[in-house]
């Protein structure tokens, strides 16, 4: 696959994105849990009310649960989003999670087979206003700019958790703390809260991965920085199941990649879009003092009209009345008086991104490239055809030879599809590529 073209300013939201998903099963797995979606925006007025949905889950249970739960979770999450038309983008997202989540606790209360299952749900949202993030669990978005690899979700993990409340470096742990363990899932248990992030402004050139921990477990932040920015979504995506699996590949990977190629027209881009405000219910204490008001005035008149009740109960009574009515305003302001437009750039949602890593290419990662290409050479040396066997032997010793030079980016690409043409040989593709043409 090849990144997209730009082209004219009027298509731009089916034309600024070059984007690829893939999912595997792992090393170690029997059965993949792993779900995922990526919904572009079909039209302009789509991209600018509800623009591009991409979404990873990592279902959690027993053999066919956990399955069942991050298909719900990407099915459900997206109908119900692209139905909400009438909610801004972040309300519209965070309420259709939690309709998820409420399908998924009912089928895992309904059916043995189902029961307890649950899912993580990490949602990548670009919008006119910018990259807008929902996060339920330990799957992560990250984002690649300037030669820096960001984390711009947090993890629900016991040890983030741990982490936050202690304000402690994840490194710092005890090794003894379990990293697998999640405090936040779809399912199981009452509603959990969905951590919004952003909108972070989109700039040409930026590049968004989402993955599930079968990914980011296995290989560093560093490393998946560095694929970025040297390969196209469809070859990233490749090479980073690639990593995870020649790692050990103890989990199901699947990893989205999504590269921003062109920005949209002024007009889409002043940050100022705006969505309709649904107009909320008078809540019960408001007509509580609105009748107040109406009896309070009923009283004064009947004050006044008496021949032997002083004044002043009347004037009591009236001004009683008048501060009644104003506490009826007070409380009825917002369902009475709404904002016709409410903009989505006036707020930031979160604390991200959470962590950075240079992404530049490293002698580490080409030295570490270079030990997976001998581990491959002695696997698959006799599943290749000759003419394979030869090609790698080239790529290996230009690779080898870049490194000496210090030319590690030329290493790391030479060493990767070295890798690519061993893994393909040995495991097969291990997953079909999704993105756009």
């Amino acid at each position: 696959m090849t990144p997209h073209e730009p082209q004219p300013a009027e298509n731009w939201w089916s034309s600024s994105l070059d984007y690829a998903a893939v999912s595997n099963v792992g090393m170690q797995r029997t059965n993949n849990q792993d779900a995922h979606i990526e919904i572009p925006a079909a039209s302009k007025h789509l991209w600018r009310e509800r623009g591009h949905l991409f979404m990873v889950a990592d279902g959690m249970g027993a053999h066919a649960a956990g399955e069942r739960a991050s298909e719900m979770a990407v099915l459900l999450t997206s109908q119900s989003y692209t139905k909400r038309v009438e909610q801004p983008p972040h309300e519209a997202i965070r309420d259709a999670i939690a309709d998820a989540h409420q399908q998924i606790k009912l089928q895992g209360e309904s059916d043995e087979a189902f029961r307890s299952m649950g899912t993580t749900a990490d949602v990548l949202l670009l919008l006119p206003e910018g990259a807008l993030n929902a996060h339920v669990g330990d799957s992560r978005t990250y984002r690649l700019r300037d030669g820096w690899y960001e984390q711009i979700t947090f993890d629900h993990s016991l040890l983030w958790e741990l982490t936050r409340k202690g304000k402690v470096d994840p490194s710092q742990l005890p090794p003894h703390i379990p990293k697998n363990v999640i405090t936040r899932s779809l399912g199981p248990g009452s509603n959990p809260k969905v951590d919004l992030e952003g909108p972070f402004p989109l700039k040409k050139g930026d590049t968004f991965l989402l993955c599930s921990d079968g990914l980011s477990g296995q290989v560093e932040d560093a490393e998946m920085g560095q694929i970025l920015s040297l390969l196209p979504p469809a070859k990233a995506v490749q090479a980073l199941v690639s990593l995870a699996n020649l790692s050990g590949g103890p989990d199901n990977v699947t990893v989205t990649v999504v590269k921003i190629l062109d920005l949209p027209d002024p007009e889409d881009r002043t940050g100022e879009a705006k969505f309709a405000v649904k107009r909320d219910p008078i809540p019960p204490a408001a007509w509580g003092t609105l009748g107040g008001a109406f009896g309070l005035f009923l009283m004064g008149l009947l004050f006044l009209m008496g021949k032997e009740i002083p004044l002043l109960l009347s004037v009591l009574s009236f001004a009683a009345s008048l501060g009644s009515l104003g506490a009826f305003f007070a409380l009825a302001r917002k369902s009475l008086f709404p904002p016709k437009e409410r903009p989505l750039n006036h707020t930031r949602f979160g604390s991200g991104p959470y962590c950075r890593v240079d992404a530049r290419p490293s002698a580490p990662f080409a030295e570490k490239l270079l030990g997976y290409c001998r581990k491959l050479d002695g696997a698959t040396r006799v599943r290749l055809s000759e003419e394979l066997r030869k090609r790698n032997d080239i790529l290996f010793r230009r690779s080898s030879e870049a490194f000496a030079r210090h030319d590690f980016q030329q290493s790391i690409l030479l060493s990767l599809e070295y890798i690519d043409n061993g893994y393909g040989a040995l495991w097969g593709s291990g997953g079909e590529p999704a993105g756009g043409e």
